[in-house]
């Protein structure tokens, strides 16, 4: 069985090029950038959503807390990132996840965090360490691989989430790569995203784009739909870098599995098939999980971005994810989001025509 590695780029092209028509000297851009100058160099793709957001898509978020858009992104953006998967897959161990000196110097948490994804091989650089074998997660990709902070600065990623749950506004939170590669056995573990941030608020949205097809019976997440409405006291563990470098406390659960519910006729698994530029928009509380990629030949790539919308307020916990640049001791508890340069604003929306209109840097 053949494995899909850092270093086995002919592979990842090859499968690429089946699925999407995507020729090897088109996956070489940004290379050579400078990635500490991300504004330059990029030729700007701003462009139309494919897809409209409806009421429709609103409707559905807002009763099943999960949504699906169809074509929300056309190819070039596709390319751009599967560009710098190939790219990031070449680096040697020591420039992965290379954030910036001020945040690890301010921040011994996450300077405990780098240095432990440094250390490791690619194939562990997974939270799921009992079964991370062919399973990869590149985090915090927006503050050291240009490809990705191009593409939330410059396509109409947050127009669409911020349409979809109805914010006025919407700042850049944390993004991450996740790779399963073909018959990876590894499974996502049941759970919502909500207890692992250090905010409050509902409008802490994630959007889920495959960067190749998914088939929602081999490869696709599931989830529950309504499970958002369900609030639990106390909150489960997560599953953290901080939080397993921490003791759970006796009356912190962990989360739910749903697999004992899978017959109940009164929970409904939700799942899809996806293309690339596909998206589906979920609220921080809604629980999900995937199984093991039973995919004989395709990995599953996905990118994460997760948002800040209208009603966040900081509530920084020990056992939460490592923010770059705003270390979990500095988070004014109860205040609201307002760190312009560490989490930029991408869109407003325009009080007199009620539209959403960019508001980025660079």
């Amino acid at each position: 069985m053949k494995k899909l590695s850092r270093n086995s780029n002919s592979e990842l092209v090859d499968i690429v090029s089946d699925r999407i028509g995507i020729h090897e000297s088109r996956l070489t851009i940004a290379v050579h950038l400078d990635r500490r100058n991300f504004s330059q160099g990029y030729e700007k793709m701003q462009s139309e959503k494919l897809q409209k957001v409806t009421a429709e898509h609103r409707e559905t978020y807002e009763r099943d807390g999960i949504v699906f858009v169809k074509g929300a992104f056309d190819n070039r953006w596709i390319e751009l990132l599967l560009s710098g998967l190939r790219r990031i897959q070449n680096l040697p161990d020591e420039q992965i996840c290379d954030l910036p000196d001020s945040f690890l110097e301010n921040d011994p948490l996450l300077q405990r965090e780098i240095e432990s994804i440094k250390s490791s091989s690619a194939a562990e650089r997974s939270h799921y360490t009992e079964q991370s074998k062919g399973f990869i997660r590149y985090k915090y990709m927006y503050w050291w691989a240009p490809e990705f902070r191009s593409f939330i600065q410059n396509s109409t990623a947050a127009e669409t989430v911020a349409d979809v749950i109805g914010a006025t506004s919407l700042r850049f939170f944390v993004d991450a790569i996740f790779l399963k590669e073909a018959q990876c056995s590894t499974k996502t573990y049941w759970h919502a995203d909500e207890p692992a941030w250090p905010v409050r608020g509902a409008q802490v949205p994630t959007m889920w784009m495959p960067l190749l097809p998914v088939d929602a019976k081999l490869s696709s997440l599931e989830y529950i739909a309504g499970s958002h409405r369900e609030q639990v006291s106390p909150q489960p563990w997560p599953n953290t870098f901080n939080a397993k470098m921490a003791d759970q406390p006796s009356d912190r659960p962990n989360f739910y599995d749903w697999e004992e519910r899978r017959d109940d006729p009164d929970v409904r698994f939700i799942a899809f098939d996806m293309e690339p530029g596909d998206v589906v928009i979920l609220h921080p509380n809604m629980q999900h999980g995937g199984g093991a990629n039973l995919h004989p030949t395709q990995p599953r790539i996905a990118y994460s971005t997760r948002w800040f919308g209208d009603d966040v307020v900081w509530d920084p916990r020990p056992e939460c994810v490592n923010t770059p640049g705003m270390p979990l001791d500095k988070m004014p508890k109860g205040k609201p989001v307002d760190q312009d340069d560490i989490f930029p604003v991408i869109c407003r929306r325009d009080s007199s025509t009620d539209q959403l209109t960019a508001s980025r840097a660079g």
